[in-house]
C-alpha cells in the first residue's frame, strides 16, 4: 500500500517566497518557477472553504484583488480581446499573490526579515553582475547593463534595495557594529551604482523618496538631536546637487564667449569650412555646427572605417551628425586634422552611434545629464520629440490627455489602448516618427484611458485604502515601498510589465499581509 505523502507546506510556502524575493530583480524565470511554487503549494494545501472565508472577511484583500477585477470589467466594452486577454495574463499577480499571502499563515519576524535581507543581497549582486557587463563589454547604450530585467525596474529594486537597508541599520543591526557598517556600504554602494548606471528614473525615485523620508523622519522621530541632523541634511544634500547640477549644466551649455568671432574661412589643406550659425547647438561647451568641412571629414574618415561617412552608425543614425558631436565634445574642429587626432577607439565609438566622449566613460555622473541637455536643445530647434526619452513622455502625456477627454467616463477598456493612442496621435498630427507612438508612460493615465474616471478613482482606492485600513501605511518598510511605487507611476507604465507588475503586487501583499504584525 501506497503511502501519501506528507507536504510541508511552510517549508515549501518558505521556498517559494526566498526563490521569489531573489527573482525580482535577477531573473523573469525563476520568478515565474517561484510564483508557480507558492500556487501549487497553495493549492496542494487545499482547506479552501476556510480560505475562502478568510478572504471574504478581509476588506483590505479583497480591495487589491479588485484591481484585477477592474481589468476584467474591462473586458465588456473592449474590442481587442487579443491584447485584452494578454494584459490579463500579466496582470495575473495582482490576483494570485494577495490571495496567497492572506490565506496563508504569516511568517514570523525572523522569516520576514530574512528573505528582505535576501532581497538586498540580490539586488546587490545584480548591480555587481551589471557594473561588471559596463567594466567588461563594449556598451553603446548603458540599458544594455542590465541583462536580466528592464534598467528600469532593476533601479527600482535598487531604490528598495538602499531604503530596506536603512531599515535593518536603524533598527535590528543598530548595535552590531559589522553588519551595521556592511549595511551602510551597500547603501554607499547601490546609490553610487544608480548614478554609473545612468538611471533617470532611479535618481529621480531615489532623491525624491528621500524628501519624503524627511519629513517623515521628522514626524516620527523623538530625539531633538536627531531631528536636527535631519533638518541639517535636508539642506545640505540639495544644496550640494543644486552647486554640482550647476556647475555642470553650465560646462556644457556656455560655450567661450570668443568662438563666434573671427572664424576662420579655410582649413590646414586649403578647403573651405562651413559653419553654421544659425542652429547654434552646443556640445561640451562647443558649437557643433561651426568648422565642418565634409569633403576632408569624408576622405579621412572612409580611410579609416568601413562605416560610409555618408551612411548610418549602429544606432542607425547618420554618421555624420554622430562624427561632428562627437569631434565637438572633443574640442575638435571637423576636419582632415581633427579626425587624425581620433584614436581606434574614439573610431569605433562613433562606429556604435556613440555621439559624446563622456557617454562612453565608465563611470561619470555627467553624461545622462548631457544626454537630457541635447535632448533639450534639440527639440528647440526642429520641435520633435522622439528618440529623446525624457522630452517625448510629454507628447505621450499629451497624447494620453486627449484620450481621457474623449473617453471620460468608462475609458477604452482592457484592450483598446494601442489602437486609442495611434488614432491619437494621428488626431494631433504629432511630430513624433510613428516608432514613437506609444503609450502613456503613466500608469494613473494609463488608467483612466482604460477605465476612465470610476476606474480611476477606484485604481487610487485601492492604492490607499489597504495600508491605511490595517494602519501600515507609515510603517516605515511600507511607506518607502509605497512613495517609490507612486513616484514609478507618474513616469512609468509600472503595470503594464510582468516584472514591474509583480514587483507591485509581491512588495505590497508581503509587506501588508506576510507578517505577525505585532505592533
Amino acid at each position: 500500500m501506497i503511502k501519501s505523502i506528507k507536504v510541508n507546506h511552510s517549508a515549501l510556502y518558505f521556498a517559494g517566497l526566498f526563490l521569489m524575493i531573489i527573482s525580482i530583480p535577477l531573473s523573469r524565470f525563476t520568478l515565474s518557477v517561484a510564483q508557480f511554487i507558492l500556487l501549487g503549494n497553495w493549492l496542494l494545501e487545499a482547506n479552501f472553504k476556510n480560505k475562502f472565508k478568510i478572504l471574504i472577511n478581509n476588506k483590505p484583500a479583497l480591495v487589491l484583488v479588485s484591481l484585477f477585477l477592474l481589468h476584467v470589467i474591462g473586458l465588456l466594452y473592449t474590442t481587442d480581446f487579443e491584447y485584452a486577454f494578454k494584459d490579463l495574463r500579466i496582470k495575473l499577480p495582482l490576483l494570485a499573490l494577495p490571495i496567497i499571502f492572506v490565506t496563508t499563515k504569516p511568517l514570523d519576524n525572523k522569516k520576514f526579515d530574512t528573505l528582505l535581507l535576501f532581497f538586498i543581497a540580490a539586488s546587490l549582486v545584480a548591480s555587481f553582475i551589471s557594473f561588471g557587463i559596463l567594466l567588461l563589454k563594449e556598451i553603446s547604450d548603458i540599458r544594455d547593463i542590465s541583462p536580466f530585467i528592464s534598467h528600469i525596474r532593476l533601479s527600482l529594486n535598487i531604490c528598495l534595495a538602499i531604503f530596506f537597508s536603512g531599515f535593518f541599520v536603524f533598527t535590528k543591526y543598530k548595535n552590531n557594529l559589522f553588519i551595521k557598517l556592511a549595511l551602510i556600504l551597500v547603501m554607499i554602494w547601490l546609490t553610487v551604482f544608480l548614478f554609473i548606471s545612468e538611471s533617470g528614473t532611479g535618481i529621480y525615485v531615489l532623491l525624491f523618496t528621500s524628501v519624503f523620508l524627511v519629513f517623515y523622519g521628522v514626524v516620527k522621530i523623538k530625539n531633538r538631536y536627531h531631528k536636527i541632523v535631519i533638518l541639517i541634511l535636508a539642506i545640505t544634500i540639495p544644496a550640494a546637487i543644486f552647486i554640482y547640477l550647476k556647475h555642470t549644466i553650465d560646462s556644457y551649455l556656455i560655450p567661450n564667449e570668443n568662438e563666434l568671432n573671427n572664424l576662420e574661412k579655410y582649413t590646414a589643406r586649403g578647403n573651405y569650412y562651413k559653419h553654421d550659425t544659425v542652429k547654434l547647438l552646443i556640445e561640451n561647451g562647443h558649437y557643433t555646427g561651426l568648422y565642418i568641412c565634409n569633403k576632408e571629414l569624408r576622405e579621412e574618415w572612409n580611410g579609416r572605417s568601413n562605416f560610409d561617412f555618408d551612411g548610418v552608425d549602429e544606432k542607425e543614425q547618420q554618421l555624420k551628425s554622430t562624427l561632428y558631436r562627437y569631434m565637438t565634445s572633443k574640442g575638435l574642429r571637423k576636419d582632415a586634422e581633427g579626425v587624425q587626432q581620433l584614436d581606434d577607439r574614439d573610431i569605433r565609438k562613433v562606429e556604435l552611434g556613440i555621439a559624446n566622449y563622456h557617454y562612453s566613460k565608465k563611470i561619470g555622473l555627467n553624461s545622462r545629464i548631457y544626454k537630457i541637455l541635447w535632448e533639450y536643445q534639440s527639440f528647440k530647434f526642429d520641435k520633435n520629440p522622439g528618440g529623446h526619452s525624457l522630452l517625448q513622455r510629454f507628447e505621450f502625456w499629451k497624447a494620453s490627455i486627449g484620450i481621457i477627454k474623449s473617453h471620460f467616463w468608462l475609458g477604452v477598456g482592457t484592450g483598446d489602448m494601442n489602437e486609442a493612442f495611434q488614432n491619437q496621435y494621428k488626431k494631433m498630427n504629432t511630430n513624433l516618427k510613428p516608432e514613437f507612438w506609444i503609450r502613456a508612460h503613466n500608469q494613473f493615465f494609463a488608467i483612466f484611458i482604460a477605465f476612465g474616471i470610476f476606474g480611476f478613482l477606484w485604481f487610487i482606492f485601492t492604492l490607499v485604502y489597504p495600508s491605511m485600513k490595517m494602519k501600515l501605511f507609515f510603517d516605515y518598510r511600507y511607506f518607502v515601498f509605497f512613495v517609490i511605487i507612486i513616484l514609478s507611476m507618474l513616469v512609468e507604465d509600472t503595470l503594464e510589465t510582468q516584472m514591474g507588475v509583480t514587483l507591485y503586487a509581491f512588495f505590497n501583499a508581503f509587506l501588508l499581509f506576510g507578517r505577525k504584525i505585532n505592533s
